[in-house]
């Protein structure tokens, strides 16, 4: 009985709020925005020789010392390049002050390449000249010839930087990519995974591998892509059967874990599915990873409508996007269960809730009486990105707007839309949401191309301070986002302050007056930025283009940056710096010398008495040696680890304080 009274209250509970839904008034413009499919397959056209010719908008730069410079890249076949929302296709290494820009070929490339090749473009010296770039650097081909085209044809890859800890020398990095390919013998479109890894300077020192989905788990277009300091790459792909010509959702993501050979010079991949259930087949929208700068603590983001939260719980509507997250503390290696973050109603974010002003309700939803905050349904858009900061907290920079319902986000009226940075301030048990800015535009479409905001959210090497970047159109009576600029926004999580634009409580725009002006067209911005003292520049690149079906041009910005002076505006998010526990942390840890040869120092600093263990593990998380301190007192320990007997590489040494784990790494010579 007690359950048939739980459904029937549950019922009219659903009754309620589908009857109470808001409306937006009569003659308000509004146009409502489904997710697009991923595009499956494309015609196996051959790529134009034509160069790409900049147009300017007459804007002229003048002697404003905020424009920004522009410097030209490698070129793509079409705006495919970059197409296929957040992926990471550039990145940036604060060590080497190096730079990557990672795309599907176009002409210039060396050797010439087809539109199904990787290549990528290396900026030295911070990338700030065109002096310090080599650009169309061939790193895949395909060879696989079938008809109509190659088997391992590749398309809208993910890519990254893997720098050996401690190295400073641009002859030991590596660029290691992922990506879709059509290696699928059962039906036409992306049914495989093409990777690998390029050395920085020796462009023959090539891998490449090729993967396909049969037998399942099927494989699809990975939309997300890490490359930790220990070592370790994570890769995130949607669990989609596309056998009947549908994208069928699984339920799942395909999670690729690849550790790093050093004899091999590559990575060595795992995979698995991870369970992410949703409502139905269309609720998976994008499937991200990151984890923390030390690498230990891992995030997973999928945007979807996730059917299991408990009564009262559960968003306003159902057919709604919203993140749903697990979280790893051993690198990758297990796996926690679901965390749903919701938006609305009772239990939504505060930040989201509370951000459309009286003025913006009462003008814009039909009334009195006007819905209250618990009553506006939210959803996020079809992408986003994702963030780790130095005490492990995720970061997620995403669009959320009003929700019409049927998977879709409205659009067209100024602040409507708004990108936050949601976050958890204590490892995913609370949620707080930060407004980065409205949105005037939401989705532009070229030919038969489409391209969303594209929100892409960055951290310096530390991890405290978030940045985020996305493409907008302010012209007036313009709804469509076909010309967009870059905005971007930083975030203090220390001082819980913002950047502000001249002052003003706003994002700032990055392309402003520059030569791609309301031309910055689907921009790309790296996940770690380059930190100079107190200067923090962010390196972003758009993709040019003048015809949607021909060639495009990439453009590097390499001198948009904040300096420490400009975090003044109150975030209004949570009440204390973000990652400061209150009355939590236990204990602080330190590892020196560090690299170490024999016997490395652990200095332990213990708030009170506490039990202590010690752990050992290596890269892939094996335990190579623990031991038991047994009870300390509170104040400065010190004791010794004997690495003598342990081979070359990264381990981590863990020290537990009553239960709570405290971890450092430490390098081997």
């Amino acid at each position: 009985m007690k359950k048939i009274l739980l459904i029937s209250l549950a019922f009219i509970i659903g009754l309620a709020v589908v009857a109470q839904k808001p409306q937006l008034k009569n003659g308000v413009f509004v146009r409502n925005y489904k997710k697009d499919q991923k595009v499956t397959i494309e015609p196996a056209e051959k790529i134009s020789t034509s160069a790409v010719t900049a147009k300017h908008s007459g804007l002229k730069n003048g002697d404003n010392s905020n424009i920004v410079s522009v410097i030209d890249l490698g070129t793509s076949a079409n705006v495919l390049g970059y197409s296929s929302g957040t992926r990471p296709m550039v990145w940036a290494d604060d060590d080497l002050n190096c730079v990557i820009n990672f795309h599907r070929a176009g002409p210039g490339s060396t050797p010439p390449s087809l539109s199904g090749y990787y290549a990528m473009d290396l900026g030295v010296d911070l990338g700030l000249s065109e002096d310090s770039w080599t650009s169309q650097i061939q790193v895949l081909a395909a060879q696989l010839t079938a008809s109509p085209y190659f088997y391992d044809a590749s398309r809208y890859p993910c890519a990254g930087i893997y720098n050996p800890a401690g190295n400073t020398t641009l002859a030991n990095a590596y660029c290691a990519y992922f990506g879709p390919n059509f290696a699928n013998l059962v039906v036409s479109g992306f049914g495989g995974y093409s990777y690998g890894v390029a050395n920085l300077v020796d462009h023959a020192d090539t891998t490449k591998h090729i993967r396909w989905y049969n037998p399942t788990p099927y494989t699809y277009i990975p939309d997300g892509f890490n490359i930790s300091t220990t070592g370790v790459a994570h890769m995130t792909d949607s669990d989609n059967n596309v056998e009947s010509g549908s994208v069928v959702y699984q339920d799942s993501t395909i999670y690729g874990r690849g550790v790093w050979n050093a004899a091999n010079k590559d990575f060595d991949y795992t995979f698995k599915t991870i369970a992410f259930p949703c409502k139905d087949m269309y609720s998976a929208a994008d499937a991200k990873v990151a984890s923390s700068p030390d690498g230990n603590t891992v995030w997973m983001s999928v945007l979807t409508n996730y059917a299991g939260g408990t009564l009262g719980t559960a968003p306003l509507i159902d057919s709604t996007y919203y993140p749903l997250l697990r979280k790893s503390t051993d690198g990758g290696l297990t796996w926690g269960a679901p965390i749903p973050v919701y938006l609305d109603g009772p239990q939504g974010i505060s930040g989201i809730k509370n951000n459309y002003s009286d003025f913006f309700i009462q003008n814009f939803f039909v009334g009195p009486p006007y819905p209250t905050r618990d009553e506006i349904p939210y959803t996020t858009a079809f992408d986003h990105s994702l963030s780790v900061d130095k005490w492990g907290n995720p970061h997620l920079g995403v669009v959320v707007g009003y929700s019409p319902g049927g998977y879709s986000i409205s659009t067209g009226v100024d602040s409507l839309l708004t990108v936050y940075d949601i976050y958890s301030p204590d490892r995913g048990a609370t949620w707080c949401a930060v407004a980065m800015g409205s949105v005037t535009t939401f989705r532009g479409t070229w030919a038969t191309y489409t391209s969303d905001n594209r929100t892409y959210i960055s951290r310096n090497k530390s991890g405290d301070k978030m940045f985020f970047t996305w493409n907008d159109t302010h012209i007036d009576g313009e709804t469509n986002n076909q010309n967009p600029d870059v905005f971007a926004r930083g975030f203090d999580l220390v001082t819980n302050k913002l950047t502000t634009d001249n002052g003003l409580n706003a994002p700032n725009n990055v392309t402003f007056l520059c030569d791609i002006t309301q031309e910055a067209y689907w921009q790309c911005t790296s996940p770690i930025v380059f930190t100079d003292n107190n200067k923090f520049t962010l390196p972003i690149v758009t993709q040019w283009f003048a015809d949607a079906a021909a060639d495009s041009k990439f453009k590097y910005i390499p001198d948009f940056s904040y300096t420490q002076a400009d975090f003044t505006q109150a975030s209004g998010g949570c009440d204390f710096p973000i990652g400061v526990q209150k009355n939590e942390e236990l204990a602080t840890v330190a590892v020196y010398p560090n690299p170490v040869k024999d016997l490395a120092k652990v200095s332990l600093n213990l708030k009170q008495n506490a039990n202590v263990t010690v752990e050992v593990t290596n890269l892939v998380g094996q335990q190579v040696m623990s031991f038991n301190k047994g009870s300390m007192s509170a104040g400065n320990q010190t004791f010794s680890v004997d690495a003598s007997q342990l081979s070359s590489g990264v381990y981590f040494v863990s020290v537990i304080v009553n239960g709570q784990k405290y971890t450092q790494k430490m390098v081997k010579e």
